[in-house]
């Protein structure tokens, strides 16, 4: 909780303050016109001496008719009331900057983190987890604020009422003190199981977003199997789950409401007896002093219900703050530096790499060339490393022993923006966002124009499509491209790539799930490249890598065959050799 608090506080303390010094405001006009109530009552005459209490306020008022002393105090009242509603209005508006300013930075902070972490982090963390901590896990700790805030206000409150409780009667005062400390002692125990649940909606939100994630991204399958009675009833044991937590903490809350509520019944009863038998006090104070300990005793049940609700926020806390420190951020050089030269040939030498936590190392001394222009083909099977070439070349990871190469020169976290200024690359699954073919390709390259787009769907053989589909451009291919087939969604994605004109593609297994018409378009649209782009095909079929002119055959974490893609497929033996056997 320490932890929170201090984060609230470092984060904008001129606001934090703000509210602070308003809500002391608030807290004294409400004060004072609380206070106001005793010579007006005093004014009816409804005991002797009513006044008396605030005779240093009201010796110079008595000089004045007694109407006159009535208009002056309800119009003194009035204004107070008037004051203390300005100041109320203008604290709760700083209260909602401050908390939409801290949900807005909180959020940012995360995505920062998330958008600019190391490639292996965000590659071993579930997407579902990241999803949840932007939804669940940031509300519920703008949740936690807001609880923070609003002690804030109670606390300040409180304060202001017991001042006024004192100065009406100090016995009083420390018996209803000494009882609200008691009942705060014996409900200690909630604020462990304040934090105990909060821990448990972070399990359970976690299961749901990852349950629901599957389930959506596998619809097809599961009507095929006829299964859906099967999956409804396992969300619905996770989403009984969540129900029955929230009510959980709804019964957690209300008990000490409820004791509260009793409590403050018995001890009003015991105030108007003791102040009416035993102090004798006059009718006006003791009407004043019944009611700020009416006001102040919910606020002594509302101290309990904060405090749990911020210890159900702390877990959510922890959880960003951990996100935070564990998000690494990569470390690049001036993202807005010059393009780096690449003239000759792009250089493995001697690469081996072992991801994080893991002994085993993965690449094994690889060590190859692409030279500018060409088209080469990197095989093999599954497992083999071809994809973490890839993530290599693409600078997503750092190579554990030896270096990368351009024109000679070794890639290096400084000039990693520089290499990536001119680079594509194309995964086997394409991402296509839910939105127009003309926003799907601007969305990378914001500066392209119309012109620009044609041209580049044109070389990726895509054009035809978009002349097909009823809204050209602006027409939208829906959730994941859904309004077009893998082919075609491949054909948007490398006219994307295109479109910056880059000088090394990367094809990571991209026409893998490919029919044959919209791989012949993929291979043709490769073929008119030649010469002009550097590419790597990645690839475990012969026939996806036909276009290639060289061969890289990876097995096992090393490069075992390196040459022309013509000599290595008639060498007896080699793997590309026993690969056109078999197809």
């Amino acid at each position: 909780m320490k932890n929170m608090l201090r984060d609230v506080w470092s984060r904008d303390r001129r606001g934090f303050l703000t509210i602070l010094f308003l809500n002391i405001a608030v807290s004294l006009t409400g004060g004072i016109s609380i206070v106001m109530l005793v010579p007006m009552l005093g004014l009816l005459d409804i005991s002797e001496g009513a006044t008396s209490a605030l005779s240093m306020f009201t010796v110079h008022l008595q000089k004045f008719p007694y109407e006159a002393q009535v208009i002056v105090l309800i119009g003194c009242y009035f204004l107070l009331v008037v004051f203390k509603a300005y100041l109320g209005r203008l604290l709760s508006i700083r209260e909602s900057h401050f908390l939409e300013e801290y949900s807005f930075k909180l959020r940012d902070q995360l995505y920062h983190a998330v958008s600019t972490a190391r490639w292996e982090q965000l590659a071993a963390s579930r997407q579902t987890d990241t999803i949840n901590l932007f939804t669940a896990q940031c509300s519920q700790v703008s949740y936690g604020v807001a609880e923070i805030i609003h002690l804030l206000t109670s606390v300040v409150s409180t304060i202001v009422s017991l001042c006024i409780a004192v100065w009406l009667s100090l016995p009083v005062s420390v018996f209803v003190i000494i009882c609200g400390g008691a009942f705060a002692m014996v409900f200690r125990k909630l604020m462990k199981a304040s934090k105990e649940y909060g821990d448990e909606m972070i399990r359970i939100n976690r299961a749901m977003y990852q349950e629901l994630f599957s389930q959506l991204r596998s619809v097809k399958e599961v009507r095929t199997y006829g299964v859906q009675r099967e999956h409804e009833a396992l969300f619905g044991d996770i989403s009984s789950s969540f129900r029955d937590a929230k009510l959980k903490y709804v019964h957690l809350r209300a008990f000490p409401s409820m004791l509260y509520s009793i409590a403050a019944a018995g001890m009003i009863g015991v105030i108007f007896l003791v102040c009416v038998l035993g102090f004798k006090m006059d009718t006006a104070r003791l009407i004043v002093l019944v009611y700020v300990f009416m006001r102040l005793w919910p606020v002594f049940s509302g101290f309990i219900g904060r405090i749990n609700s911020i210890l159900t926020s702390v877990p959510a806390h922890e959880k960003l703050t951990e996100a935070f420190r564990t998000l690494t951020a990569e470390e690049t050089g001036d993202a807005d530096c010059k393009p780096m030269p690449f003239e000759r040939e792009i250089e493995f030498r001697d690469v081996s790499f072992a991801y994080q936590n893991s002994g085993e190392e993965v690449l094994k001394g690889v060590s190859f060339r692409l030279h500018k222009g060409s088209t080469t083909a990197l095989v093999g099977r599954s497992g083999a490393g071809k994809s973490t070439i890839a993530d290599l070349l693409l600078g997503f990871l750092t190579p554990s022993k030896g270096e990368i190469l351009i024109d000679g020169v070794p890639l290096t976290a400084e000039n990693l923006p520089a290499w990536r200024q001119k680079m594509g690359y194309i995964p086997q699954e394409p991402l296509i966002l839910n939105a127009s073919v003309r926003e799907n390709l601007q969305r990378f390259h914001p500066r392209a124009t119309e012109a620009d787009m044609v041209e580049a769907l044109k070389k990726a053989q895509a054009w035809p499509i978009i002349e097909g589909l009823p809204d050209g451009l602006d027409t939208n291919l829906g959730d994941e491209g859904v309004r077009l087939s893998g082919g075609e969604r491949q054909r948007i994605v490398l006219a994307r790539v295109l479109l910056g004109k880059p000088r090394l593609i990367v094809m990571d297994e991209a026409t893998s799930a490919m029919d044959y018409e919209s791989e012949t378009a993929v291979r043709a649209a490769i073929r008119d490249l030649h010469e002009q782009v550097t590419i790597l095909i990645i690839a475990h079929r012969l026939a996806t890598v036909r276009t290639a002119k060289y061969a890289l055959v990876l097995e096992n974490g090393r490069i075992t065959e390196d040459g022309s893609l013509a000599e290595l497929v008639r060498t007896p033996e080699g793997y590309l050799n026993k690969l056109l056997n078999i197809e």
